[in-house]
């Protein structure tokens, strides 16, 4: 039996992927900064409710349109503020579509890279 791969992966990087999603903004990571940053890369359409579960609702309908294995890669820049029980509902968020996924039968992975010692709270 082949083992998945975990579904949430936290990478220390020096430098992000260019391509990555940052999740703060303004050198803030919070419900806003992620919910802004997800609504523009992901291109949520202009009745989004600002909310977790409309993102929610919004992304299991880009993992319905998967067709082949994904990471989507998400960033959070050095010294950054974290509200950290808003970053926790994220990652649940995204556990979540990993899961919905996975049911799926198609493999969706999210990679969070930051340097080491990013985290201010």
């Amino acid at each position: 039996m082949t083992e998945k791969p975990a579904p949430i992966i936290w990478q220390h990087s020096a430098q992000p992927d260019p391509q990555a999603i940052p999740l703060d903004e303004n050198g803030c990571l919070n419900k806003a900064s992620i919910l802004n940053r997800l609504k523009a890369a992901f291109q949520f359409p202009d009745y989004f409710g600002e909310n977790w579960d409309a993102a929610y609702d919004v992304l299991l309908d880009h993992v319905d349109q998967l067709e082949a294995e994904t990471v989507w890669r998400f960033s959070i820049g050095r010294d950054t503020k974290v509200n950290e029980p808003e970053l926790a509902v994220w990652v649940q968020l995204m556990t979540d579509l990993c899961a919905y996924a996975d049911a799926q039968g198609l493999t969706l992975q999210v990679l969070i890279q930051q340097p080491a010692a990013t985290f201010k709270t």
